[in-house]
């Protein structure tokens, strides 16, 4: 089976609590363990960020955010 790479985008739903919360931190953490995913990107406000093309760059937030 051939590898993917390339970049995630992950957006989530409903109002910002800590099951919301720590479930995309898990994504994101998981996913910058992965080489072959190169960058992580967020919708903002759920997938009508992705539709309205606004996306957040998490690998920028990652580090600094995810560990508080």
């Amino acid at each position: 089976m051939a590898e993917l790479s390339g970049n995630m985008l992950v957006a989530q739903s409903g109002g910002p609590t800590s099951v919301i919360n720590a479930s995309v931190a898990g994504v994101i953490q998981e996913a910058g363990k992965h080489y072959c995913i190169e960058e992580i990107y967020g919708g903002r406000n759920g997938i009508l960020g992705i539709l309205n093309e606004e996306l957040i760059d998490l690998n920028e937030e990652k580090a600094k955010t995810i560990e508080e």
